[in-house]
Parts: structure tokens; C-alpha cells; sequence
């Protein structure tokens, strides 16, 4: 059974997704997050295989919540958002969030979005353990799978999951193009959705890390009606 922390800004404010999860079988164990400081690191680190937040705490300027609570528990972070626009879906996507739900979503699809992100980090361990993964180097770009980092002359970039799973993808596929369709069911584990900007999103937040020119890329250039392509030879 995956047991979920709900991590709420205020107790029941994630009511909803609790009844919804317990009503699909999940074990669900609640905070309120007032603060950081309170997390005992040791005791809770592992315990839980996934995260969910609200949005109020997962854009909150005093922490960076998202990543920090993955840090500390080695979960993904899915988070219930109330304002389910394609504004608040980007920012938090951009914040380091593996998923964003609306949080009056069916039980259902509760269940499937947990699911997938949970596959995802899966394949992640499962590739790390068999040892496929390498490093890739390019120019002054060094992409090292066995520790998740990225240098640009020797300096780390600072990626969230997502981004860096995105740029392997690219990267290990060049010079071949990588499909949108392809991104997104790598990346999100989802079936591909066309109206989506997700996929989007997610190149122009790493295209922004990278250093690459905004209104005409060079080291990830969008292939009209293909997909993305990472071009070995600009860094």
C-alpha cells in the first residue's frame, strides 16, 4: 500500500483529496506545515512514497516548499491547486511540482495521477540501480546521470526533477528530434494531452537555466510540428 502525506496550510483544507485517496486505498497521513523547521528529517525521511500539497503552501514566499519537502522524504510532490489556470499550472510547474490536480478532481483521477508519478519514480531507481545510466558531455555541458547534475563549465546548474529527466531525454536522444508526445508521457507519465502547455513550459524553464537565447534557441530548438531537438554542437 503507498502511503501519501497531505500536507495542508490549514488543518481540512485538503479534505477532498484525503476522502478521495482513503477511498481508493491509499494510507494517508496528515500535517499541517506552519513551518519547515519542524520536519524531523530522520524520522520521517522514506516513510512516504508521495506528497500532496495545497497550493497556498506551495507558493508560499517564505520557503521553497516544493523541493525542500522532497528533499527530505525522497517523494514526488503533486499539488491540489484551487486556481486551475494555465498561469498557476506553469508557475508551479516552474516551482518544481511533479504534477498539479485540481483539487475537487474525482477520486479517479486522484488515483491516476499518483499512479503515474509513482511509475516515473520507479524507472528512475530501477535505472539507476542497473547502472544504464552515463555521462554525457558536450562542450562545456556535462550531464551526469549517476548523480542527477548538470555543469556548464564546471559550475552545477540548479534543476528540479523534472527538468533534468527533460534534458537527458534530449540530450541522450540527439541529434534525433524528441516528440512532444514522447516528452510528455516520459516526463509526466501521463497520455499525451495537445491541448497541454506543459511540455512547453517545462523547455522554456530549462531553455532559461541553460542560458539559451529565449527568442531564438540555439541549444534546444523547436522542431515545427516534430518536437524538440538538442543540438550537440552549440555548447
Amino acid at each position: 500500500m503507498h502511503t501519501v502525506l497531505i500536507a495542508e496550510s490549514k488543518s481540512n483544507s485538503l479534505a477532498m483529496p484525503q476522502a478521495a485517496l482513503q477511498g481508493q486505498g491509499f494510507d494517508v497521513q496528515k500535517m499541517v506545515l506552519e513551518s519547515l523547521d519542524h520536519i524531523n528529517h530522520k524520522n520521517n525521511q522514506g516513510q512516504v512514497s508521495s506528497i500532496v500539497i495545497d497550493q497556498a503552501i506551495a507558493t508560499s514566499a517564505k520557503f521553497d516548499t516544493i523541493n525542500t519537502l522532497r528533499t527530505y522524504y525522497q517523494a514526488p510532490v503533486l499539488v491540489s491547486v484551487d486556481d486551475n489556470n494555465d498561469d498557476m499550472q506553469s508557475l508551479l510547474l516552474e516551482l518544481g511540482a511533479d504534477d498539479v490536480i485540481a483539487t475537487n478532481a474525482k477520486p479517479r483521477l486522484w488515483r491516476a495521477r499518483l499512479e503515474a508519478i509513482l511509475r516515473k519514480k520507479q524507472i528512475v531507481t530501477s535505472i539507476k540501480e542497473t547502472g544504464k545510466e552515463t555521462t554525457l558531455s558536450y562542450g562545456a555541458l556535462t550531464i551526469k546521470g549517476d548523480e542527477r547534475t548538470v555543469l556548464i563549465d564546471n559550475k552545477r546548474v540548479s534543476l528540479t526533477t523534472h527538468e533534468f529527466d527533460l534534458i537527458w531525454l534530449l540530450a541522450s536522444r540527439a541529434p534525433k528530434v524528441v516528440s512532444r508526445e514522447e516528452i510528455y508521457q516520459t516526463i509526466i507519465g501521463q497520455d499525451y494531452q495537445i491541448s497541454s502547455r506543459t511540455v512547453d513550459v517545462r523547455v522554456s524553464c530549462l531553455r532559461k537555466k541553460l542560458g539559451d537565447n529565449a527568442s531564438s534557441p540555439q541549444k534546444i530548438k523547436t522542431v515545427w510540428r516534430q518536437g524538440y531537438l538538442f543540438v550537440k554542437e552549440a555548447w
